[in-house]
């Protein structure tokens, strides 16, 4: 693959999904068919549930299907949808926006680790959501209602999938693969792993909503985290182990627990913790056997989905991510490697 069509593909996928998440921060913050913020909040696990818990039924799809772009392009006809739905239904507006984003963040996060260097372009793919998101929100919060020239965004990324349409990846089908291996000490150590990111996307979260009256720092932490993702799809192409995940994971809880008060502490925590996420898509795509479009799906929304389950938890966050990353650690250093999964000749 030329390297021009390369970056075309991937300014494409980074772009719809900073699209994506900043029309949802937009109706989500705009007005909602009820007032006060206990009411909204319905919508809001209707959204995170569709969006994020609804990213795995929409891989098992997607694993069926050898034109995983094709997802992408419906995803951004979704979005046009939800913008037109705005002015008729805001529930309407919010479900197929959440469905959009389902849709978008594991087309997208599969083909990306399809591309040529999948792991670094995986990073800039992740990259631009929490800045959408961020966006979205604030003009939601400011402006009020979605306005209907933000269907443009996704329209104008349709024609651009349209142009590029010969020359998307084609996944392997599922017979050309062969079984993974049985369960194994890996397969505990990844449960490991996924905990962890599901209390860092929780922990991530109770951090936003502290920091709601400050916009600044708001914008650094979305900033922040938005480099954390490059970065970690870099750092995993370096260093393609398990253990610099668990070490990394170490490393930001050490750096937000004794950054409380100074923003720039703060900053390169969460960085570090977002660096964990395609890390670890590219991680369980490699070396379990997984599908680009489930590993995505894990990556990307399975565990955001449980860290929001627990978010209402009265627990230790950090205390409870330091002790099950610090576990991850000491037995990924012991446990032999597990043969990776391997196509059929």
């Amino acid at each position: 693959m030329k390297p021009t069509l390369r970056t075309a593909m991937l300014a494409l996928l980074a772009t719809s999904h900073g699209v994506n998440d900043f029309l949802a921060g937009w109706l989500l913050g705009g007005a909602m068919p009820a007032a006060s913020a206990w009411d909204r909040l319905p919508w809001l696990v209707i959204y995170a549930a569709l969006a994020f818990a609804g990213q795995l039924p929409a891989a098992w799809l997607m694993d069926r299907s050898r034109r995983q772009d094709r997802w992408l392009a419906g995803s951004l006809v979704l979005m046009i949808a939800a913008v037109g739905a705005r002015a008729l239904s805001p529930g309407l507006a919010v479900v197929l926006s959440g469905v959009a984003s389902a849709f978008c963040h594991v087309a997208g996060g599969a083909l990306a680790l399809q591309l040529p260097r999948g792991e670094r372009a995986l990073g800039w793919f992740s990259a631009p959501g929490i800045l959408g998101l961020t966006l979205g929100g604030w003009l939601g919060h400011t402006r009020g209602d979605l306005a209907l020239w933000a269907a443009l965004l996704p329209a104008g990324l349709f024609a651009g999938w349209a142009l590029l349409r010969p020359h998307w990846p084609r996944t392997a089908t599922a017979e050309s693969r062969v079984a993974a291996p049985g369960v194994d000490v890996h397969d505990g150590l990844m449960l490991l792993i996924l905990l962890a990111l599901t209390l860092r996307s929780a922990l991530w979260d109770l951090l936003q909503v502290a920091q709601l009256n400050d916009p600044q720092v708001i914008l650094a932490l979305a900033a922040s985290a938005a480099f954390g993702k490059v970065l970690g799809g870099w750092m995993i192409a370096r260093w393609p182990t398990v253990r610099h995940v668990s070490l990394t994971l170490l490393v930001s809880c050490l750096l937000l627990d004794l950054a409380r008060g100074h923003l720039v502490g703060l900053c390169a925590g969460v960085a570090l913790l977002q660096s964990t996420i395609p890390a670890s898509i590219v991680l369980l795509h490699r070396s379990f056997g997984t599908s680009a479009a489930r590993a995505s799906a894990y990556g990307l929304g399975l565990t955001v989905a449980l860290g929001g389950l627990v978010i209402p938890a009265q627990v230790d966050y950090l205390a409870i991510l330091m002790a099950v990353a610090g576990a991850a650690l000491v037995l990924l250093w012991c446990a032999p490697r597990r043969e990776p999964l391997r196509l059929a000749g």
